[in-house]
């Protein structure tokens, strides 16, 4: 009878230390490896965890994949993750999507477009879990908007902002309900 209560009560401290297992997800090797400066480990865990859906891994992934960190540079590929994780009302890939707009790069330039995702990205901003990484991303983006508005031609401002308008009610608020 004891051999029996000591192996239940080994099953089941081992069955209880599983989920601690699961905490280390493809999106967390990635950011470990990100920390670690082994950028193409993250490009390999973020793949991983943007294929199971994880959209803070596709705004990552989009990032290593721009700068060229971890492998070649696809900066046409970082804009489509981007995309993919804006429209799911990701803050950091609506900033990043809209730096990309801004520089033509991996799309075509587009002052408008580049004025819209900055402004989504500002709206969009509460919804983050982590207060310093949202200030961060409102700070950033509120950069990139005041200095994109001496470079947008006044005739496109009211179209630009009804884009703003357009996304920010597709998509700011995206990620409260994803």
């Amino acid at each position: 009878m004891f051999n029996f209560i000591a192996r239940l009560l080994i099953c089941a401290t081992l069955v209880g230390a599983l989920p601690a297992v699961a905490a280390e997800s493809a999106y967390n090797l990635g950011v470990q490896a990100y920390r670690a400066k082994d950028y193409a480990g993250a490009r390999e865990q973020w793949s991983l965890a943007a294929r199971e859906g994880e959209t803070s891994a596709l705004n990552n992934l989009g990032y290593l994949l721009y700068e060229g960190l971890g492998g070649g540079t696809d900066q046409a590929s970082a804009v489509v993750l981007w995309r993919h994780a804006a429209m799911r009302g990701h803050a950091e890939a609506q900033w990043h999507l809209g730096a990309a707009f801004e520089q033509g790069a991996g799309v075509d330039a587009s002052l408008l477009e580049a004025y819209a995702w900055y402004r989504c990205a500002l709206a969009n901003n509460d919804t983050s879990a982590d207060a310093d990484a949202a200030q961060e991303i409102a700070r950033d983006a509120g950069k990139s908007l005041s200095a994109l508005m001496g470079r947008l031609p006044t005739e496109q401002f009211s179209a630009a902002e009804q884009r703003a308008r357009e996304y920010i009610e597709k998509y700011a608020r995206a990620a409260a309900t994803n």
